[in-house]
């Protein structure tokens, strides 16, 4: 069953359901959504905490490294703070795999930084119908690798300087 479970679309369908909760003018409505969810997180994490204890007492963290191997697996250790991989070193294994994935256009993105709320600065390069594709790519692999992540920001970068022109003005030219 987890292989045919695709993570992405399954939070995906998980906000579009708060979202539709949100909007509901029912303030316990409200109330009630939010402690499901926060209990249901709490008992799911403690579960995953003890899976992960009894794995790295038996075999060690070589296991636990193999099951974060997993995206589905990795994602839920991620979302407990379980990860065996602090989050800034997927972000740049992430990035790096995402540059692989943009071939020719890889020069045209920079790993700025992850700030203390977990948002992830990209400088991108470049304009025209490419740009949203580069910035796809980017922030669907990070996120991938790192769904606690608070956001990615895109920052475009700096113009070059301005182009000069090569040839001769028009009143340069010879008289016809």
């Amino acid at each position: 069953m987890a292989e045919s479970l695709d993570p992405q679309a399954v939070a995906d369908k998980i906000d579009g359901l708060l979202d539709d909760i949100g909007r509901h003018s029912d303030p316990a409505v409200h109330a009630a959504a939010g402690e499901l969810v926060r209990l249901l997180m709490e008992f799911y994490g403690a579960g995953l905490q003890q899976i992960v204890t009894i794995v790295q007492a038996g075999s060690g963290d070589t296991m636990v490294h193999r099951l974060a191997a997993d995206p589905t697996v990795a994602g839920l250790l991620a979302l407990h703070d379980l990860h065996p991989v602090d989050m800034q070193t997927r972000i740049e294994h992430a990035f790096s795999a995402a540059r692989r994935k943009l071939g020719s256009h890889s020069d045209d993105v920079e790993l700025l930084g992850v700030d203390e709320e977990g948002v992830v600065s990209v400088r991108v390069s470049g304009s025209g119908c490419g740009v949203a594709t580069v910035r796809d790519v980017v922030q669907k692999t990070l996120f991938e690798a790192a769904p606690e992540m608070a956001g990615v920001e895109f920052e475009d970068a700096p113009a070059g300087p301005p182009l000069m022109q090569i040839g001769m003005r028009p009143s340069a030219r010879a008289p016809q």
